[in-house]
């Protein structure tokens, strides 16, 4: 009876190890860009410096945020890049950007303002356990963090009319165990993230997005 019994046990095991799904499969999948200009809508992008509003006075965020942009789009971008002057304040007239474009075609600026922001947050480390009360916990259970917000409104402004023909905020956070992460080490991992938001919406490239297979 005992040797029956189990073997039916083992019989039930390997029928429900077979109806089991496997475990599933994640995969990234290129998908193509969702741009709201048309193919060829412009030929040359000038990035201009973009404002601080506010940074690190250390740091300038926004001549760093101008530089990253014009290496990447170089490498990105089939036509002409180029570093420019922006306004020393947000919103001017049609005219400054038509003086800008001397004349130009199909040349679009890139400009807005940029913000780099940090503070020390304190956080739960794990799962706080109570060793003589609730006051215990929480000195054992809370850690300091460094939490850096990278906040950049951007405009593309047209060189023909003058006029705003794209805007957008982004915005991406990031928090260090180690307190003392710099501008430039919090500014290089954000904006790689802001650059990989705005390329498929401003040239229609590639986004790689996570899918999960299910499998049988």
């Amino acid at each position: 009876m005992r040797i029956r019994a189990a073997l039916l046990i083992a019989a039930a095991v390997a029928a429900g190890a077979a109806c089991r799904g496997l475990d599933p499969v994640v995969v990234h999948v290129d998908m193509p860009g969702v741009s709201p200009f048309p193919p060829d809508a412009f030929a040359e992008i000038v990035v201009t410096d973009f404002r601080n509003d506010p940074s690190p006075a250390d740091f300038d965020a926004g001549h760093a945020l101008q530089m990253f942009l014009v290496d990447e789009l170089r490498r990105a971008f089939p036509g002409r890049v180029l570093a420019g002057a922006g306004p020393e304040t947000a919103g001017p007239p049609p005219s400054f950007w038509k003086d800008a474009a001397a004349g130009r075609e199909r040349v679009v600026f890139l400009a807005g303002s940029v913000r780099l922001s940090s503070d020390v947050r304190k956080a739960l480390k794990g799962r706080a356990v109570p060793l003589d009360g609730p006051f215990e916990a929480i000195k054992h259970g809370l850690i300091e963090k460094l939490h850096w917000s990278f906040v950049v409104d951007l405009s593309v402004v047209s060189g023909e009319s003058g006029e705003t023909i794209y805007e957008r905020s982004f915005r991406e956070d990031r928090d260090y165990i180690d307190l003392e992460k710099s501008p430039e080490f919090a500014f290089s991992d954000m904006s790689a993230a802001f650059r990989d938001r705005l390329f498929p919406a401003l040239l229609a490239s590639p986004e790689i997005e996570k899918r999960i297979l299910l499998r049988r």
